[in-house]
Formats: structure tokens, C-alpha cells, sequence
């Protein structure tokens, strides 16, 4: 089951690199510039022990759905808190030391990403 978990998560993560490969494509003149939403998303602090901040520029943080997974892919619950309209808590602090993953998700855009952090 475990494998199983990781090999999802890791075609999760290849699927948010394509999409990614393929939405930074340069445009033809005279179009509007599209915001690349996933350099416009920040998390903080990294390394951390309490608290991670994600800062989330472009996106509405109530509309953002936040999944954190272990790094063999298995989803652990935290405790989400939203700071602002453009930024969210998450409570780190019971978790066990290592690595994490956590997904942003935004409907209203189609964004996914997914980035990874340490817990000390």
C-alpha cells in the first residue's frame, strides 16, 4: 500500500512539473502576459518546527485547498489556519521530524503545485 501511495504521489509531482514545463512557455507578442502562479507561492520558514507559512500571491486563500503528505506519500492531518486573504498557517509542530510534501490546489485557476519542506 505504501508503494502504491508513493508512486501516486510521485506521478502527482511529475504531472505538476509538466504542467509546469508547460505553462511557462513564452508568448507571442501582443498577447497578455500570463502570472506564472507557481513562482508567485512561497512557503516559510523552511526548515521549520512550528509553524509553515504559505504565502499565496496570486491565489484567494479561502479557495485554496491545502494536503499535506509524508514523504511516502501517505496524507497526514494539520491543522490550517488562514491568516489573510492571501496566506495561510499550517500547524507543524506534532509532526515527526523529516521531510513533507504539501499540495496547493486552486479550482478556480486549475493551479496545482506541490513543494517540499523539512520538519526539524
Amino acid at each position: 500500500m505504501r508503494t502504491l501511495n508513493l508512486i501516486l504521489l510521485l506521478l502527482m509531482v511529475i504531472m505538476c512539473e509538466v504542467s509546469f514545463a508547460q505553462s511557462s512557455r513564452p508568448y507571442e507578442s501582443g498577447q497578455p502576459e500570463k502570472v506564472d502562479i507557481s513562482k508567485s507561492i512561497s512557503i516559510y520558514p523552511n526548515p521549520t518546527t512550528d509553524f509553515l507559512n504559505v504565502k499565496l500571491a496570486e491565489l484567494n486563500a479561502h479557495q485554496t485547498k491545502i494536503t499535506l503528505y509524508n514523504i511516502l506519500g501517505n496524507e497526514v492531518q494539520a491543522e490550517v489556519e488562514v491568516v489573510d486573504e492571501h496566506e495561510v498557517r499550517v500547524r507543524v509542530k506534532e509532526f515527526a521530524t523529516g521531510y513533507y510534501l504539501i499540495s496547493v490546489r486552486d479550482e478556480v485557476t486549475q493551479f496545482r503545485g506541490t513543494y517540499k519542506f523539512l520538519k526539524r
